[in-house]
């Protein structure tokens, strides 16, 4: 009777070790998997990383270009706003020329008319002598 109660004593102990060692096998194929499921997630993640720093380049480089155009559109303005005060300058210029034009013209005017009674009264003068 002693050596059935060692005998099923052990049976016992032998099924609690399978039982062990077949959750101990689990356990380490489940490791396993979430180690291969780490190991792709690391490499997306390195991946999205280098994405994420392509991108961030290209970003710098927009903006980098985008402060040029900006600089260069401030130019632009500025060119305009100087070739728009000489045009104003200039233009103002030719009113005031042309103003001037407009009394040299009537003082001739008023010089070939003046002119042209002097002449006719010398004609009178001439003709009464």
């Amino acid at each position: 009777m002693l050596h059935t109660r060692i005998t099923d004593r052990y049976a016992c102990i032998t099924d609690r070790y399978a039982r062990i060692t077949d959750q101990y096998a689990r356990i380490t194929d489940r490791y396993a998997r979430i180690t291969d499921q780490y190991a792709r997630i690391t490499d997306q993640y390195a991946r999205i990383t280098d994405q994420y720093a392509r991108i961030t380049d290209q970003y710098a480089r927009i903006t980098d270009q985008y402060a040029c155009i900006t600089d260069r559109y401030a130019r632009i303005t500025d060119q305009y706003a100087r070739i728009t005060d000489q045009y104003a300058y200039i233009t103002d210029r030719y009113a005031r020329i042309t103003d001037h034009y407009a009394r040299i013209t009537d003082r001739y005017a008023y010089i070939t008319d003046r002119y042209a009674r002097i002449t006719d009264q010398y004609a009178r003068i001439t003709d009464q002598y």
